[in-house]
């Protein structure tokens, strides 16, 4: 421990002795996206530098010279005035227009899309996260093209992301580059960070940098969370809902020093409403109790910069039948600790060279009944990543690579049944990036990566990742990307959905990896219509299995039978979103895509089941031009999907449930008043009330045969009317 602080004193002491001699920050755009090249240097003195491929910066300081310059291709230039005191700046470049510091108010599109990344990527900010209605991460998608998110089990309310044609668990959950809530928590965990924590979340779509892992075979979805330094020093927030759902947030912020300071963030949800809206009596949504904190540090130093995180997580969840007499009940638990965070040094000469580590260490458990069925999982989970990033020659060429090492440990029990996990890991990735020019006018850049991993038991696994951007216009530019991807199922965890059903589980084979490859092409243009841009972006995705735990639902109504696919099984989707900004205060944005997924089934090469062939969404906001009002109405069309197959099942029992769903539109709106400190809103999800009467087959038999819980495709709860406030106090 001693050492500990000590090393932590000296890091604090190497910061302030260079305070007054070195500037360091970020110069990004609009969209939070690093300006890679920009150019920075001291009016009239000379002693520039250019942006890394993070677009960060380290520039001496000269004596008494104040005034700083700040050049980018397509931007304005323009000049800062930085104080003596000012230790870290981050400047946001707009396009066309003077430059402005960290409190600019963007008038381009809360939902964006990168032309400057090779990774395709497309980022949710802040702003569009005040458009939803609550409360966690898992609802900031509500007005996404590229993230659906999909109703699992009517009993138990639970949802699950669908990414560019497969389930969720087929994507990477990121949290500040750092892999989260996987294993036993691969299902929940876009449920377990609150939407007040949001900064940014960047969709990081097909073969992303090994960086991150390989564990992302559709892509990756990238949180950044607020800092404390940039946060308000108090931050509260209160929702309710006409379904009995009440959400409170607190964040309460310190900075310390020009380098360092400390948040702590907590929110606490309660539903305790048994409404049961389509008359089977089961609740249409469970009651909840959850509390959830996250404590947070940074330091920003001349050599060190870093960060110590922890996240305690305690959620208890209550469903089932409402009747007196032998109900059938749901109760389930779940329990999540987590300490995170990175540490790097940044004190080269080179401002475009530095080297850094991340860690990660959690423990999660979860805990159920379904009726007389009890389910129980645990998993440790530990991680070590080094890393360290050198340009070669003038800058062009950039090589990044490093160790890691994984521990993780879990075991899951359903019903007698057991499974085990134990997998040592260590890896090691390289990653090359070109870029064709280190100052303004890059138009081409490419990265290769190379992820290399050992497992004790498994042979060596290589997966390859290449990735292209092209700026072959002004306004457009052209992505491609190819690489390979794997992950380690939990596969009693990942389908917890099927518990509320009466089916048997048959696991004839359990696959120690899933293997896949992705390749894919991007278009983004903005071409400039009547004055004004409009956001062009177009995906074509495919993935395809080498190995795959198949889930088949069709072979036998009464069982889960999992084996090892036999054959083929791919996922293609062809996406395109369209936005336009018809006056400073109203920006209209459509969007529509076509999936077809299919998998080799003993019963044939079929259709993935509750995937939609075909979705839409229409959204548009209007915002005052004082900033103080901001309305938006979505309506996302959900289209038909196949349903499993339910030979042997009465007639009279299938209702909705035969062949394929209903198409069905959903419309949500939310209006937004800002004054102040205080900010005010009211709005309404599902309020054309479309509902799946009949979502639960043989709702009256639960310890029936054909009781199933788990072919839900819509919403069952009506309308949901909701109101909230919020308080910021402190800049």
């Amino acid at each position: 421990m001693g050492k500990k602080c000590f090393v932590l004193f000296l890091m604090t002491c190497s910061a302030a002795c260079s305070l007054a001699q070195t500037l360091m920050g970020n110069v990004v755009d609009e969209q939070r996206q690093a300006l890679i090249g920009a150019s920075l240097h001291w009016l009239s003195a000379g002693g520039g530098t250019t942006t890394d491929a993070n677009g960060f910066f380290r520039l001496e300081r000269t004596p008494g010279v104040h005034t700083l310059v700040i050049r980018y291709t397509g931007y304005q230039a323009d000049t800062v005035e930085i104080s003596d005191s000012s230790l870290f700046e981050v400047f946001i470049l707009q396009e066309g227009i003077a430059l402005a510091g960290v409190d600019v108010i963007s008038e381009r599109n809360s939902n964006a899309f990168s032309r400057l990344n090779p990774v395709n990527t497309e980022s949710l900010l802040s702003k569009e996260f005040r458009k939803a209605a609550c409360c966690s991460l898992s609802e900031s998608f509500q007005t996404s093209n590229a993230v659906d998110v999909s109703y699992t089990n009517a009993a138990t309310g639970s949802k699950e992301i669908q990414f560019l044609g497969l389930r969720g668990i087929y994507s990477e959950l990121l949290v500040e580059n750092r892999p989260a809530f996987a294993g036993i928590l691969a299902n929940t965990g876009y449920d377990l960070l609150s939407g007040t924590w949001l900064e940014r979340v960047d969709i990081q779509k097909g073969a992303s940098s090994v960086l991150n892992g390989a564990n992302g075979m559709t892509g990756a979805i990238n949180v950044q969370l607020k800092k404390p330094n940039e946060d308000h020093p108090v931050y509260a927030n209160f929702f309710a809902d006409g379904h009995g759902r009440l959400e409170g947030n607190l964040h309460l912020n310190r900075q310390w020093s020009e380098a360092r300071s400390s948040g702590l963030y907590l929110n606490g949800s309660l539903q305790e409403n048994t409404r049961d809206h389509n008359g089977d009596l089961f609740q249409d949504e469970p009651r909840i109790n959850r509390i959830n904190g996250l404590f947070r540090n940074t330091l920003f130093g001349h050599r060190f910069e870093g960060q110590v995180n922890g996240q305690a997580l305690y959620e208890e969840r209550t469903g089932g039948q409402l009747v007196k007499e032998s109900a059938y009940r749901i109760h389930q638990k779940l329990e999540h600790f987590n300490l995170f965070g990175n540490l790097g040094y940044v004190g080269f000469s080179n401002p475009d060279q530095n080297s850094g580590s991340i860690y990660d260490l959690s423990y999660s458990s979860i805990s159920g009944d379904y009726g007389d069925r009890h389910f129980k999982a645990d998993e440790k989970r530990g991680l070590l990543k080094l890393l360290y990033n050198h340009p070669l020659g003038d800058g062009r060429h950039q090589l990044m690579g490093g160790p890691h090492f994984a521990y993780r440990s879990s075991e899951e029990n359903f019903s007698g049944r057991q499974l085990n996990y134990e997998e040592k890991i260590a890896g090691l990735f390289m990653e090359h990036t070109f870029r064709n020019k280190t100052e303004v006018g890059n138009a081409f850049t490419s990265t290769l990566g190379l992820h290399l991993e050992w497992q004790e038991g498994l042979a060596p696994i290589f997966v390859p990742r290449a990735s292209m951007r092209y700026l072959f216009a002004e306004d457009w530019t052209l992505r491609a990307s190819f690489g390979r991807g794997f992950r380690h199922p939990r596969v009693l965890s990942e389908n917890a959905h099927l518990f509320a059903t009466s089916k048997q589980w048959v696991i004839e084979d359990r696959l120690e990896r899933e293997i896949s490859w992705n390749s894919g092409v991007n278009l983004v243009g903005k071409p400039s219509i009547f004055g004004n841009d409009l956001e062009l972006n177009a995906d074509f995705y495919l993935t395809w299995f080498e190995e795959q735990q198949v889930i088949d639902l069709d072979e036998d109504y009464s069982k889960v039978h999992l084996y090892a696919l036999d054959g083929n099984s791919r996922a293609f989707q062809a996406l395109l979103t369209l936005s336009y900004r018809f006056a400073p205060y109203l920006n209209a944005k459509l969007g529509g895509k076509y999936t077809d997924s299919r998998a080799q089934l003993r019963t044939g090469f079929r259709q993935l089941i509750m995937v939609p062939r075909y979705r839409a969404i229409a959204s548009i906001d209007l915002e005052t031009l004082n900033k103080k009002w901001l309305w938006n109405i979505t309506a996302n069309y959900v289209g038909k999907m196949r349903l499993p197959d339910k030979s042997g099942v009465p007639h009279e029992l299938i209702h909705e449930h035969d062949g394929q769903s209903k198409p069905y539109v959903l419309m949500q709106s939310q209006l937004s008043f800002l004054t102040g400190p205080w900010e005010f809103y009211t709005g309404g999800e599902n309020l054309l009330d479309y509902s799946q009467h009949e979502a639960i087959i043989d709702a009256s038999m639960p310890r029936g045969n054909y009781f199933n819980a788990a072919e839900v495709y819509a919403p069952v709860g009506g309308i949901k009317l909701y109101a909230g406030i919020k308080w910021r106090w402190g800049s």
